[in-house]
């Protein structure tokens, strides 16, 4: 019963997070509007960043998904973060595999190089269209999503995604961030990302920690 206890324990703080890992995958999902603006019209998770690095350090697929955008709402901008050991800089994009036809988005990568609105500093960007060549549109918005196999840093897993943003704002950090934009009307826009991941993700850890220690305590019984 107890072995019950703790692992649902940990499985609602990691579910309150909005971020799931089960060793080589995490989740983050938007669920929150931070900035004072609109929030999109859909249910949440608005989008979803997944991270899997199947097991093993080196590479790691990474998926952005539009989930829950409605309407003509999109998104112009996606900030990840980085375990600040490591130098984003040093990470290697593959080619998109992209669902949708929007335009593949700039990526760039800096340590603290990239701010949101207030919030914090980001070590990479995904800048996505707002408008197409020739008066067409090709945002990424409803449906869309977009993949990567990213390498470049021998010691890369899902894990070294799993860092807040460096403080600089009067919001935050969090641990993604993306701007949502043409919420409602058309007019309106938004900052997305998930609620108080720090406070929760250090529970979420003692929590994992705790369980541990009683299976071990078990063990020696």
């Amino acid at each position: 019963m107890r072995r019950i206890q703790w692992i649902a324990c940990a499985g609602l703080v990691l579910w309150m997070l909005g971020a799931s890992a089960d060793g080589s995958v995490i989740v983050f999902g938007t669920t929150t509007e931070f900035s004072g603006g609109t929030a999109p019209a859909g249910a949440t998770p608005w989008l979803t960043a997944t991270i899997d690095d199947g097991g093993t350090p080196g590479s790691v697929t990474l998926t952005l998904e539009a989930t829950n955008l409605t309407g003509s709402e999109f998104v112009s901008g996606w900030y990840l973060n980085l375990d600040p050991s490591l130098n984003p800089t040093s990470l290697v994009f593959s080619s998109p595999t992209k669902t949708g036809t929007f335009d593949d988005p700039t990526i760039s990568s800096g340590a603290n190089a990239f701010k949101a609105d207030g919030d914090g500093k980001y070590d990479i960007l995904f800048g996505f269209a707002t408008s197409g060549s020739g008066g067409g549109v090709h945002q990424f918005g409803v449906g869309d999503s977009v993949q990567y196999t990213v390498t470049g840093i021998g010691s890369l897993v899902a894990a070294s995604f799993n860092f807040p943003s460096s403080p600089d704002g009067g919001h935050g950090p969090f641990l993604t961030a993306a701007h949502v934009q043409s919420i409602g009307e058309g007019s309106d826009s938004g900052w997305v990302t998930l609620p108080e991941p720090v406070t929760l993700g250090l529970m979420a850890l003692g929590f994992v920690g705790l369980a541990a220690a009683g299976r071990k305590a078990r063990q020696g019984r």
